[in-house]
């Protein structure tokens, strides 16, 4: 049974009174005119009353209770009515009470024209306000634990610490990081003393000081005393939720005294929504309203009957994976982290809704769904697919990319651009899409930003996809991110992927904490309707790979031979139609294979279409309608990897320059979508050098040098066994994990240390490689924007209004950057809506691309964050990317 601590109404009730004690008036804010005035006590009750909106929004009031409750017992309490209600106090009085330090003098009048006071020069603090509002707070808690009879000195010294651990969040509640110090120079603690007497707080200044002084020493012995990871985990995760809350009902509470606009609606589903959406999941497609009627009839149905290769076949398994998923959710119910394996045209989108409207519908406090994705292409196209199949609209969803703009909802009422400002700021939407950079910032990130966003996972559902895209180095971190942060904020976690098995197996202490939805994978991954959607051909991996650039263009024009007449064959017998796809692992051999096929005459009657990193969005959507709306009767499609991002086309045949048997198969789940197509094959050859792109991956390590791994590569790859693959590779990284994860300067350190800024820099899923953006101010066609109004207004368009015209949007871009506006919001506004224009026109190039196009580009313009490709028709098309001719594209992985 859950204690039940003081709720949070009831001590704000007992916090706020201080304000009274204040003899002089002292302000919070100024408006932007500076006409009115609001009292520090003004926003004192704003705060606590976003805080009190946001934790009822959220559901947080009974997680804090409950994690409460967890926390106690690692450490152990021994009076936990008594230590869990001034542990939830000092958690709520760092937010009450983050302001106090406004008192100073020199802030009032410096900050804030308050002519009651007058400059204290000696002040070694300033006119800040933070580390004065920190001291203030923490003393008041340092004196109330002290005092207290009934704790003993343990539990006073775990309070002590936890108060120096919040108090950290008030230092750092206007900088742009947070972290955790307790170095602090004497004399501003010296100086924070006096103000002590103008909240009537009575202290020794010895004793006040000591807590300062003496902080490392609180610090050391709270780490002798404690030795329980999960205690600081707990810890970490409290603070950076305290952060969150902190941060976002001060800006709530700061922008509706600016701006009159009050915020109710924070972006969560009521249960009548929920309902609505469980409902509308079960009966909008005919697929997923026969999928209720018959739950019992697919999850019995027998594979023996579904052996032959046929879409109704492959129909009846997916909603036979469906049902199973189903019935062992509803057995698991009480768990919070889900695995998934599910082989590709299984149909995930479909199963991830499945999925969260079964959670909904189990646990009434979910009000929140986080999709995660390592592709923009994969937001774009889910985002659509969730639209339709919950029939919902932009009220209800977001996507969250460069690409997308500002999310602008679609109750005409909604009209305030400020109100939407915070709810993109916000994310105030019950369905958002985002890429897993930010998601993983958010769990570990110590940037405020990305931090604001921390509270809203509370009581959320959470859907992964894509898992094996990620750096092997880091599995074992998100596992334990996840699989704790789904403990103690009541998040369900699900995993989704077609190759990589549970990773929760790398954790000793982890090991079966996801649970598998499928009970037997094999089953579904080795019927002829998934496996056998393509055959694959090793006859071209035999060849010897080239090792120069003479034999590379010889083995080039031999594959193009061999191409040819696989496309040919299957001409022959498919109504003279055929849709091939080539991928290489690098642009610089892609770009030379295109080349040399548009010269032979043999593909005359082939639409050859380039997709690679150098293609420009509006390019890649071109290419895909083309191939969708199969506008040619023959197609080419030569590709690097971002062809294996989620980029939905089907096609009949692949070629493949060999890699990461991940990455193989990605490239086969482009390859007859729907398997309702005969003789579809993918081939696979030897070309680069693989160590070049995947040399640090462990993957393709243990793919060089295991024997049995390399031996049976063909069999893993026909049979689906990448579990194989994926225990060697996870017994190499769980060996190294106990040297590295918990050794004394491994990762786990920093959770000890509360070091926040290594806890982010140190789990990076994309190191930085010092790309930067690349503005190409071409012509595009206004079909492939929204907007139109938007660029007619910053006169965007060219003059027969068919295209926008490259040139004139960073022209307004530069005015836009140098432009005064009225306010922060105003100008945060009109850059996101510019941000998704923009990105039309870019691309991500790296240094030493950028050295070889070095005199191609505008020297003035990279102050404004892009470089800018002058005279670009020289050297670029939209079609066929850089011109080999006119620049060295050797660098150009």
């Amino acid at each position: 049974m859950m204690k039940s601590f003081n709720c949070s109404n009831e001590v704000i009730a007992g916090l706020l009174p201080i304000f009274g004690e204040l003899s002089k008036t002292y302000y919070a804010h100024l408006s932007k005119d500076k006409s009115d005035k609001e009292t520090l006590f003004e926003h004192s009750k704003l705060v606590s009353k976003y805080y009190l909106r946001l934790i009822e929004a959220h559901k947080i009031e009974d997680l804090l209770d409950s994690i409460l409750e967890t926390l106690m017992p690692l450490f152990p309490v021994k009076k936990e009515v008594e230590f869990g209600n001034l542990f939830k106090e000092i958690f709520i009085a760092a937010i009450v009470y983050h302001d106090l330090g406004k008192v100073n003098p020199n802030f009032q009048l410096l900050k804030m024209e308050n002519n009651l006071f007058s400059l204290n020069n000696k002040l070694s603090i300033q006119s800040n306000h933070s580390l004065l509002g920190a001291y203030l707070f923490s003393n008041i808690f340092f004196k109330k634990i002290d005092e207290n009879i009934v704790l003993n000195d343990d539990e006073k010294l775990f309070l002590y610490f936890t108060t120096h651990l919040f108090a950290g969040a008030i230092i750092k509640h206007h900088t742009p990081t947070i972290n955790f110090s307790l170095e602090f120079e004497n004399q501003q603690i010296d100086d924070c003393y006096s103000f002590l007497e103008l909240y009537h707080i009575i202290g020794d200044e010895n004793f006040c000081a000591s807590f300062y002084i003496g902080a490392t020493d609180i610090f050391s012995e709270f780490c002798e005393m404690v030795d329980n990871p999960k205690v600081y985990f707990n810890l970490f995760a409290l603070t950076k939720l305290l952060y969150s809350l902190l941060t976002a009902s001060d800006f709530y509470a700061t922008n509706e005294f600016m701006t009159n606009i009050e915020i109710n609606e924070f972006g969560i589903l009521s249960n009548n929504e929920k309902e609505k959406l469980i409902q509308c999941f079960k009966t909008v497609k005919p697929y997923n309203k026969d999928l209720y009627a018959k739950l019992e009839h697919y999850n019995s149905f027998p594979f023996e009957k579904l052996t032959e290769r046929n879409n109704k076949n492959l129909n009846i398994l997916r909603q036979k994976l469906t049902a199973e998923m189903i019935s062992n959710l509803r057995k698991h119910s009480a768990s919070r982290c889900f695995y998934l394996e599910a082989p590709t045209g299984a149909g995930k989108t479909n199963l991830s809704l499945a999925f969260a409207t079964e959670q909904m519908n189990a646990d009434p406090s979910l009000n929140k769904v986080f999709y995660v994705f390592p592709f923009t292409t994969l937001i774009t196209q889910t985002f659509e697919s969730i639209k339709d199949t919950l029939s919902i609209d932009n009220n209800y969803v977001i996507q969250l990319h460069s690409k997308a703009g500002f999310h602008e909802k679609e109750d005409g009422s909604y009209g305030n651009e400020k109100r939407l400002y915070l709810d993109n700021l916000f994310v105030n939407y019950p369905i958002a899409l985002l890429s897993h950079v930010r998601f993983f910032d958010i769990l570990k990130g110590n940037e405020k930003d990305s931090n604001y966003l921390l509270h809203r996972l509370c009581n959320s559902i959470v859907i992964i996809d894509e898992i094996q895209t990620y750096d092997p180095r880091h599995w074992d971190k998100i596992v334990y991110f996840l699989a704790n942060y789904a403990q103690l904020f009541n998040i369900r976690v699900l995993i989704m992927s077609a190759t990589l098995p549970k990773i929760d197996a790398l954790h000793e202490n982890l090991q079966g904490s996801f649970i598998s939805l499928i009970s037997n994978r094999n089953l579904y991954f080795s019927n002829q309707n998934f496996a056998g959607r393509v055959s694959f051909d090793f006859t071209l991996a035999e060849k010897k790979r080239p090792i120069n650039e003479e034999e590379k263009k010889r083995y080039l024009l031999e594959l193009s031979d061999f191409i040819i007449e696989k496309a040919e064959q299957y001409v022959n017998s498919n109504d003279e139609k055929v849709k091939v796809l080539i991928e290489f692992i690098t642009k610089k051999t892609a770009a030379l294979f295109f080349s040399i096929i548009n010269k032979d005459i043999r593909f005359k009657n082939y639409k050859i279409l380039l997709l690679s990193g150098d293609i420009l969005e509006f390019r890649r959507k071109q290419i895909i309608n083309s191939i969708k709306k199969q506008e040619y009767p023959k197609v080419i499609v030569v590709s690097t990897q971002v062809v294996e991002a989620g980029v939905d086309i089907d096609m009949d045949l692949g070629f493949k320059d060999r890699s990461l048997i991940d990455s193989d198969e990605q490239l086969a789940g482009r390859i007859n979508r729907n398997a309702s197509k005969d003789n579809c094959t993918v081939y696979l050859f030897d070309c680069d050098k693989k160590s070049t792109i995947y040399g640090s991956d462990s993957r393709f390590k243990v793919q060089q040098t295991d024997k049995d791994i390399f031996d049976d590569y063909k069999d893993i790859l026909v049979k689906k066994q990448f579990h194989t693959l994926y225990e060697k590779v996870f017994e190499l990284k769980s060996k190294t994990m106990r040297n590295v994860f918990h050794a004394d300067n491994g990762y786990y350190q920093h959770f000890k240390n509360f070091n926040f800024s290594k806890l982010h820099s140190d789990f990076k899923l994309i190191e930085d490689n010092d790309s930067q953006q690349l503005f190409i101010p071409i012509q595009i066609p206004v079909a492939f924007f929204e907007n139109i109004s938007d660029l007619e207004k910053i006169g965007a368009l060219t003059g027969n209004m068919e295209y926008v015209d490259g040139e004139k949007v960073f022209e307004y871009y530069e005015k836009v950057i140098s432009m005064k506006f009225e306010d922060f919001t105003s100008r945060k506004i009109e850059i996101k809506k510019l941000g998704s224009i923009m990105s039309q026109f870019s691309i991500s190039i790296y240094r030493k691309q950028r050295e070889a196009i070095g005199d191609m580009l505008h020297p003035d313009k990279r102050k404004y964050g892009f470089e800018y490709l002058l005279n670009w028709a020289n050297c670029y098309s939209p079609e066929y990317g850089f011109d080999s001719n006119k620049i060295d594209t050797g660098i150009f992985l």
